[in-house]
């Protein structure tokens, strides 16, 4: 498959001077049955401690986090 079309030194250079930076982006590949067993393994191991009674329970004890900050 390969990396898409390219820019050329000038496009690349008309992108940084208008303010963009590049990045590489790396995405979970779902083709991967590795990962496809260890994700469904997640999904069940989540799926059982939903049906459990008390988690609510536990999740408030464990008390406030970063992201409850204003």
């Amino acid at each position: 498959m390969g990396r898409p079309t390219e820019l050329s030194p000038e496009e690349r250079a008309d992108l940084i001077r208008r303010g963009y930076r590049p990045i590489e982006i790396w995405v979970p590949d779902l083709n991967n049955e590795a990962l496809r067993v260890q994700l469904q393994e997640e999904a069940r191991r989540i799926a059982e401690a939903d049906a459990q009674e008390g988690i609510l329970d536990w999740i408030e004890a464990a008390g406030p986090t970063d992201w409850d900050k204003p």
